[in-house]
């Protein structure tokens, strides 16, 4: 096997765990993001519904489409925190 043959594999082998953790860490998002919101909204079919509907507070994304990076998370708790102390209705 050739070190070019090796160095390719090392770099697919790198790109598909990157993309495993992304997606694991996204799942992580996404529950801490729920946590917070069912405190706030009650229910988990409330939860899911706010999730996917665009919000005017998010410049109009749905609160589950940032949630891919800890700043998009960090925006998400952000809005449920103000809808819990009736900051953003």
């Amino acid at each position: 096997m050739s070190e070019a043959t090796i160095t390719a594999d090392i770099s697919a082998i790198k790109s598909q765990l990157e993309t495993e953790i992304s997606k694991y860490q996204a799942e992580i998002y996404l529950r801490q993001a729920k946590i917070h919101a069912l405190d706030v909204f009650g229910d988990s079919d409330t939860v899911e519904s706010w999730l996917i509907e665009k919000n005017p507070a998010l410049d109009g994304i749905a609160p589950a489409a940032l949630l891919d990076s800890a700043a998009g998370l960090e925006q998400v708790i952000d809005l449920v925190n103000a809808i819990r102390h009736g900051v953003y209705m």
